[in-house]
């Protein structure tokens, strides 16, 4: 009873403050007047940018009187003013959701409270009442669903959500039906244009890739043609180029890996252990992960570690005696 009371005052608060509707596009625009028809164009553009509205719509009112000849303004008025009663009905729409999705949230706390104190007659009366509220909103739940399901899709599923779980007759569940097969839809069409998107943006990355492998190959970069082929592969592992870049790649690098491994076995040879291993590692750089080349590598080293080793320990004696 305390809540309903509470309520039939606000209500009548509201109703003494509110006057008369005074909105209106007629309102007198701000500033000087535009020196020019595109000057007027420019401004209103900006200010409905920024939501606002009414002072856009004026803007352009003064400037259609002030510029009778240029039919221009009077057919952006137009085009803004559409947009402002799309906008207008988009902001009232989402109050109007918002509202039923905090009553929504207020039932189900009612709800507990109802269930841990069954007497309690108070909340059990409060959950009547914001169980009619909203059940009041149901057709304005629906409409709003309707009327954004192409525009705004998240806001439409948003009046959806809330008005299933209203308890309705069958025109209204046939009504939120169609729009949320229509939402699946949209979200299907969504979903392909975004496949779409990321598949035209693949294949330019790709595309740019390639371009980048073939100036490396025709400056003689074989291996950072290679590394740039690699990142195709990744990518777009069927390209059809793909694969003969890379042969072309590697008949020019193979020639200089060959080169590099057999003069570091002829430096292993003649006990130049240091400029060998130097000479398998620039191998290496061309062709990373050579079983062959990381043995060469690994073998030269040990011996290398040995060695010093050696020389350590001869040392010791020396310094050991004096």
């Amino acid at each position: 009873m305390r809540c309903q009371l509470c309520l039939t005052a606000m209500a009548l608060l509201l109703a003494a403050c509110a006057g008369p509707d005074t909105r209106s596009t007629a309102q007198a625009p701000v500033g000087r007047p535009a020196a020019s028809a595109d000057e007027a164009l420019a401004s209103a553009r900006d200010l409905a940018q920024r939501g606002q509205w009414s002072q856009s719509i004026a803007g352009l009112d003064a400037a259609t009187r002030q510029f009778p000849e240029d039919a221009t303004l009077a057919e952006e008025r137009g085009r803004l003013a559409a947009r402002w009663e799309q906008e207008q009905r988009a902001l009232e729409d989402q109050i109007v959701v918002a509202d039923a999705e905090n009553q929504y949230n207020k039932i189900a706390l009612l709800e507990k409270l109802v269930r841990a104190q069954p007497d309690d007659l108070y909340a059990a009366s409060r959950r009547l009442y914001w169980k009619e509220a909203l059940a009041a909103k149901l057709e304005p739940l629906t409409k709003c669903a309707e009327a954004h399901v192409v525009s705004r899709p998240e806001l439409a599923q948003r009046c959806v959500a809330v008005a299933s779980q209203i308890p309705a007759g069958g025109a209204i569940d046939q009504r939120l039906a169609r729009v949320t097969k229509q939402l699946k839809a949209s979200e299907s069409l969504a979903a392909e244009r975004r496949r779409l998107a990321e598949e035209k943006e693949r294949q330019a990355r790709v595309k740019a890739l390639l371009d980048g492998a073939k100036k490396a190959i025709d400056e003689r970069d074989y291996r950072g043609a290679l590394d740039t082929l690699d990142k195709v592969a990744a990518i777009q592992p069927n390209n059809k180029e793909l694969a003969g870049l890379r042969e072309q790649a590697w008949s020019m690098i193979t020639p200089q890996v060959e080169a590099l491994v057999k003069l570091g076995d002829n430096l292993y040879l003649n006990e130049q252990l240091g400029a060998a291993v130097a000479t398998w590692q620039a191998a290496l750089t061309l062709k990373p992960g050579d079983e062959d080349i990381l043995a060469r590598v690994e073998r030269a080293t040990t011996v290398l570690n040995r060695l010093d080793e050696l020389r350590h320990q001869q040392q010791l004696p020396d310094e050991v005696a004096e």
